[in-house]
């Protein structure tokens, strides 16, 4: 069984670098994280890409929480 983690991210920068390093030091990883980039205007996608073993997925704007759950749900291998 595949496990997928999706991430809805909006304006996260304080938080998402622990995020993610707490989703690699899992004892079980996943085998993917996404980040649902719902249009951040932060720096959290400069911090995001430090992670190369994370897919990001961008959204134009802002579309919300639920659509962005949706993106991921969508985009997810697991």
């Amino acid at each position: 069984m595949k496990v997928s983690v999706v991430v809805p991210c909006y304006n996260q920068e304080k938080y998402i670098a622990s995020c993610l390093q707490s989703l690699l030091s899992q004892t079980r990883p996943a085998d993917e994280i996404l980040i649902i980039n719902d249009g951040s205007t932060d720096s959290g996608m400069e911090i995001v890409a430090q992670f190369p073993e994370v897919r990001v997925v961008h959204h134009d704007g802002n579309k919300g929480l639920a659509t962005a759950r949706n993106t991921g749900i969508k985009e997810a291998a697991g």
